[in-house]
């Protein structure tokens, strides 16, 4: 066998986790959701699991302190789902999660916002808002990315699909790797 030096040790290393991620997310990506009449808590597990793995792949102009730090803003379609999520590392951060009152707060306080339905009537306003903000938005309600939501999440043949708001993300200096965007469904 012969010995690899110390800086091609640290590349196969960094290669290695690299493609840990990249089967994660696909792995994310793939796992059934359950249809809406079914098992809505099995769909927003799955949307639960999807948002780490866009987090994972994404970086962010106003990271803070080893923390990125995911709102829900509005009605939580989550409930305890999200739980798993606190503490789980992001490269060198950890993730957090909030429950902000408004959406200002969740701009000023996070770098990721999943946008409720709930709070369909102020979409575009906080999808403008977060873009001079640098926050990334996420939403699972209809027609989200095409009003300047960064991702939009559906249930597509009982797995979760998504459309990306590129332009959004752009004028937000949110950066999402190619290989999530590759798995897209639509990107604007």
């Amino acid at each position: 066998m012969r010995l690899r030096p110390a800086s091609m040790h640290a590349a196969w290393l960094a290669a290695s986790a690299q493609r840990r991620r990249c089967c994660a997310l696909a792995l994310a990506l793939l796992l059934p959701a359950a249809t809406r009449a079914q098992a809505p808590a099995a769909e927003y597990a799955a949307k639960a699991a999807f948002i780490y793995n866009i987090a994972l792949f994404s970086t962010f102009p106003n990271a803070q302190s080893g923390l990125v730090r995911l709102c829900i803003l509005g009605r939580d379609p989550f409930g305890k789902l999200l739980a798993g999520l606190e503490g789980k590392p992001l490269g060198e951060a950890k993730m957090t999660i909030a429950y902000p009152h408004s959406g200002r707060d969740a701009l000023k306080q996070c770098q990721i916002v999943f946008i409720s339905a709930s709070e369909s009537d102020t979409v575009a306003l906080l999808a403008q808002s977060a873009r001079q903000e640098g926050v990334l938005t996420v939403s699972d309600a209809k027609g989200a990315a095409r009003s300047g939501i960064m991702v939009e999440l559906d249930v597509e043949d009982k797995r979760i699909a998504f459309e990306f708001n590129a332009e959004a993300a752009r004028a937000a200096n949110i950066a999402l790797s190619s290989k999530v965007l590759r798995l897209a469904r639509m990107v604007y």
